[in-house]
């Protein structure tokens, strides 16, 4: 409720997201899913501390795991 009447003040206008985006392919849900439960309890100190963190997630998973997303 606070957070629409803030953007009601600031006259924002909220703009639909539409279901079937291109920007939201199902295969970026595959793979933002699992990196969520990765990153889920970290902290990082810096930009450069979270992407390290993420870079190594990526380069540790197998090949196999990327298919199974693009079904």
């Amino acid at each position: 409720v606070l957070s629409m009447s803030k953007f009601n003040e600031l006259k924002y206008k909220l703009l639909d997201h539409p279901p079937y985006s291109p920007d939201l392919a199902p295969s970026d849900f595959y793979l933002f899913r699992n990196l969520k439960q990765f990153l889920r309890g970290k902290h990082f100190l810096s930009n450069g501390e979270a992407i390290a963190a993420i870079e190594a997630y990526f380069a540790d998973l197998p090949e196999i795991h990327f298919r199974g997303g693009i079904k």
